[in-house]
């Protein structure tokens, strides 16, 4: 029988480009709806069970030796390349979802704390290490890389082709034009 973190990871992975239905996330998790019911209480409860393990996936401060490095692979985990449209408007339909959900919006809410937390400790690690050159505070550095993503993610959802709006290629444009 698998653990619930093995089949939130594989939800995560098969929903994370396509609407989320239940019988979706019981597909590819290779259980009935019922179960995934049974196992998390309600579709909400899988939701929740999964911005939950989100919120906890977040580092605390960088991971190496090298912050800029993992800017910019924070930076290529956000790439639509390869995603299609509909791919890309899932993604803005789970996070309609979230918001208009009031747990899964606090939910989201502390997840992005922890994210503006861990991309402001890498920014400054970066700065003191002579990779990045700011002038404004490196908080505000952070918040301009979440808000790049997040507007290209719009961008990219009205492309006709995602790629063309890549949040990827955004944010990676913002951190080269910091070195």
């Amino acid at each position: 029988m698998s653990t619930d973190e093995e089949i939130l990871d594989r939800i995560a992975l098969a929903v994370s480009d396509s609407a989320w239905t239940l019988a979706g996330a019981a597909e590819a998790a290779g259980l009935h709806p019922s179960t995934l019911i049974k196992r998390f209480g309600s579709r909400e409860g899988v939701l929740l069970a999964l911005s939950r393990r989100w919120v906890n996936s977040v580092p605390s401060g960088p991971l190496s030796s090298d912050p800029h490095a993992e800017l910019m692979a924070w930076a290529a985990s956000l790439s639509v390349r390869g995603i299609t449209s509909a791919g890309v408007l899932a993604r803005i339909d789970m996070l309609a979802e979230d918001l208009r959900n009031e747990e899964l919006r606090g939910l989201l809410h502390l997840g992005w704390q922890r994210q503006l937390d861990h991309l402001t400790a890498l920014v400054d690690a970066a700065v003191d290490r002579g990779d990045l050159r700011v002038t404004v505070p490196v908080r505000l550095v952070a918040q301009l890389l979440m808000d790049t993503a997040s507007g290209a993610l719009l961008r990219a959802a009205v492309a006709p082709e995602p790629a063309e709006a890549d949040p990827c290629t955004a944010v990676h444009d913002l951190l080269e034009a910091l070195t």
